[in-house]
Parts: C-alpha cells; structure tokens; sequence
C-alpha cells in the first residue's frame, strides 16, 4: 500500500473517532449571555494578552509542598502518587470563581515510576486527551521497556483528567471548550503553572536531567512549555495537536453569531492565543523531536509543518498514516535513538 492509501485509511480512522464529536457539536445547543461572555473575553485584550500571550503565562517560585499519596511496589522500584495543592489562581477575576468551582481540580498530581536512588535520569510523560490514567500511560509510553532501561518515568496529569477530572462522561471532556474560549484559556495555563511545580517536585526529589515527551494534547503541552522555559533537558512531540481550532474549534458549534461579527473575530483568536505557533522556542531546536502522520485529521499535519517550518526543527518525521493508525515502527526508532543522542540512554 503507498503513502497515499496509508493516509487515507489512517484519516478514515481518525474520521470515525471524530464522528460523534462533531455531531455533538452541531446538535448541542449554547447558551451565551452575550455581554457577559464578551466582557470576560475582553478582560484578555485589555490586559494585553492576546497582543503577547507569553505574558499569560505565570510559573511557581519555589517547589510546591506535597505529599506522597499512594505508594507500591513496582518492578524493582515503586510506583508513587505524588499529590499537592496547585496554586494556580485564575488571570481573569472575573470568571475565578467559576473555575475554582471545580474542586477535583485544585489537588494537582504526578505519578513517578522510581528506582528509589537519586541522580536519575527522568523522562517525564504528559498525557492526551480525556486521558491521564497511569496504566494507559504504561502502555501508550512504554513506560517499562524505559524504566527497564535505567531511567525513572514520571507522568503529569493534565487539569481536568484522571483524578483532578470527573468520572461523567459529559465532563471528561471539559478541558477544551470550544464554546468557552476564557476558561479555556486559564486551564492552559494551569497546566503550564503546575508542570512546572512538577518539575520543580522531581528535581527537589533527587532527579538528574529531566525531558519531556508528550502525545496529542500532550505533545502541544509539551511544545508550549518549550516556548515558555528551557528547564528541561529535551521535548519529544508525538502527533502533536499544534492549532486546535480544526477539528473541533468555535467553528464547531453553533454560536449563534454572523460570520461579520466582531465578537467571533475575538473567539477565535482568543482561541488560538496560547497555540505554540505563536512563540519562538526557548529550548532549543537541536532538543526538539517532532513525529507526526500526514494523514492526521485530529491533529493535522499542515500545523505540524507551521511550526517546524518556524522553529526551524531538525529532527521533525512526518510519517504515513492517521493519528491513531500508524504503518511503520520508525516512531520508536526515531524516539530511542533521540533518548542517545540527548546523552539518555548509553
């Protein structure tokens, strides 16, 4: 089969994930009180945000206090939960108290596969979406075959998922809201301000050089990070999400607004502010590992090429197939062999 088949089938796929979704969108109806929505939205404009989204972005000073949670043993080590109360306070005072609501939410949390000594290298995984839990995570990062390897793992969790989400399936995926641009917003940079105290976390912990790889949503994560800071050693980005205004974007619902009016004009750029296009990177390029597909509906393929063309990204494979239907195994070779070349593995 040639490249063009193995797209098409491996978009088809993604299709059929992306069915419901759509429909959803399409049938749901939204409800907007039109002046308070567009007040919160302005508060981001007003404050300069959307003329420079790097200002958004705020990181905790110090290593948070925390807790070991759960803990048991694992292979040759252990497996821990790492729980702390995430400090995050909203940019917009105006919709605080609406996000604060979400009390799962407050207690961020980190899962580590551990060999228990200290001066470890670390590679430290973040998660797609509605995803999060740690035995996906086993499986989707290889977590075994890594730690069998001699580097500890660790796995961030996301705002909004795993134990910080809720089990009701209309909530799982509250993360993105397409229909709410502001809150949208703020869990971005949540998950920024907390990643970092995750980081900060592992390092007080005792580990050695810390990189990150991150799937999907994860691999966006992971790529905004690397445009906010170069704390960590390396950034492996697999099929990453880079826009997320294509698949399921404001565009994807009925807003109930005129393609002229100025308030969608704001949703969508609102929406796009915190995407990585927009920021050169701080880590740099050499430590970037970039595997997409060509075919990817979900994440497409086209702002993958954006932002390599942009960050003028060595080490960037666009491989045939879908987001979930991939037809070789170079993403694995492609990944060890970078894991060497960052001085990971022997």
């Amino acid at each position: 089969m040639n490249e063009k088949w193995q797209n098409r089938l491996g978009g088809a796929v993604d299709e059929l994930f992306l069915a419901l979704p759509k429909v959803r969108n399409r049938l749901k109806p939204v409800w907007m009180d039109r002046a308070r929505y567009e007040r919160e939205i302005d508060y981001y404009y007003e404050n300069g945000y959307v003329a420079d989204p790097e200002t958004f972005s705020s990181f905790p000073e110090s290593a948070p206090s925390f807790e070991v949670a759960e803990s048991r043993p694992w292979q040759e080590g252990r497996r821990e939960v790492v729980a702390w109360e995430s400090a995050y306070m909203p940019r917009n005072p105006l919709l605080r108290e609406r996000y604060n609501a979400w009390e799962r939410n407050r207690t961020a949390c980190l899962v580590r596969w551990t060999h228990g000594d200290g001066g470890r290298k670390t590679v430290l995984c973040l998660h797609g979406y509605m995803l999060g839990e740690p035995s996906q995570a086993e499986r989707m990062f290889h977590i075994r075959r890594l730690f069998s390897l001699g580097l500890d793992v660790a796995l961030f969790v996301t705002p909004f998922h795993w134990k910080r989400g809720y089990r009701s399936l209309s909530l799982r995926g509250i993360f993105l809201q397409p229909e709410d641009v502001a809150m949208t917003w703020e869990r971005f940079g949540q998950t920024m301000h907390d990643l970092y105290g995750a980081f900060l976390i592992l390092k007080g912990s005792g580990a050695g050089q810390i990189g990150i790889i991150g799937a999907s949503l994860g691999g966006y994560n992971a790529a905004l990070f690397s445009a906010l800071t170069d704390v960590h050693s390396f950034a492996a980005l697999m099929v990453p999400a880079v826009d997320f205004s294509i698949p399921l974007g404001p565009d994807s619902i009925r807003l109930g607004l005129g393609e002229g009016d100025p308030l969608l004009k704001k949703i969508r750029e609102v929406w796009r502010a915190h995407s990585p296009l927009n920021f050169p990177p701080r880590l740099s390029p050499e430590r970037i590992l970039v595997i997409a597909s060509q075919g990817d509906r979900l994440c497409p393929a086209v702002h993958v090429q954006a932002l390599r063309d942009r960050w003028e990204l060595p080490h960037c494979h666009l491989l045939p197939g879908g987001h979930w239907l991939v037809f070789n195994n170079i993403r694995g070779r492609e990944w060890y062999g970078f894991l060497k070349d960052q001085g990971f593995l022997p």
